[in-house]
């Protein structure tokens, strides 16, 4: 079957080297970090987040920047993009944006009188401290999944094929920092929670 790429561009894609296993693990985390990319975009466009606004942004750039280095390990790893795996990651997430209409009005109504009376936007807080938490499961998985990467393109480097690994075996640290940075930001968007 083709892909929409190779649709569009009247050819087939080359066969894959990869180990299949490898493959699909490597399609699936790309398509994670797709997903990711919206949630921060979500995130980012909250009102109530407007003074996190530049930490989520640029930990969304970062993650576009790795997401590229992770296809450039894929190809390198003889690792084809499944395109249809990668959409319906994106539809996903693009998806939730709905989402908490459908489930969160509940909590919303429960929590309301949490915050002082005074805190103009107590449903505000609630929806983005859920936000960011969807989007601190993303970036805990990239972390995890990021540190096994590195492992499987050491390898690469032993056999003297490393010089494009590098890249690839940093984006373990460069997850544990953008996890952090938005654990604070979300620590700071739950003060109105905790100064009751």
């Amino acid at each position: 079957m083709l892909s929409v790429p190779a649709l569009i561009s009247g050819r087939r894609r080359q066969g894959s080297t990869a180990d299949p296993v490898v493959r699909a693990y490597l399609n699936e985390q790309l398509a994670a970090a797709t997903g990711l990319g919206e949630q921060l975009r979500r995130a980012a466009s909250l009102e109530v987040l407007v003074a996190e606004r530049t930490t989520l942004l640029r930990v969304r750039r970062e993650v576009a920047a790795d997401r590229a280095a992770l296809r450039a390990a894929m190809r390198r790893l003889g690792a084809n993009t499944d395109w249809a795996v990668v959409g319906v990651s994106w539809l996903s997430a693009y998806a939730s944006r709905v989402t908490p209409l459908l489930h969160r009005l509940p909590v919303v109504d429960r929590v309301a009188g949490a915050l002082p009376a005074a805190h103009p936007n107590r449903e505000a807080v609630v929806e983005a401290l859920l936000v960011l938490e969807d989007v601190l499961g993303g970036l805990h998985r990239r972390a995890v999944a990021a540190r096994l990467l590195g492992e499987l393109v050491a390898r690469e480097a032993a056999q003297g094929h490393g010089e494009w690994t590098s890249g690839v075996r940093s984006l373990a640290d460069r997850a544990q920092v953008q996890l952090e940075d938005v654990e604070a930001a979300h620590r700071r968007c739950a003060r109105p929670l905790l100064e009751r």
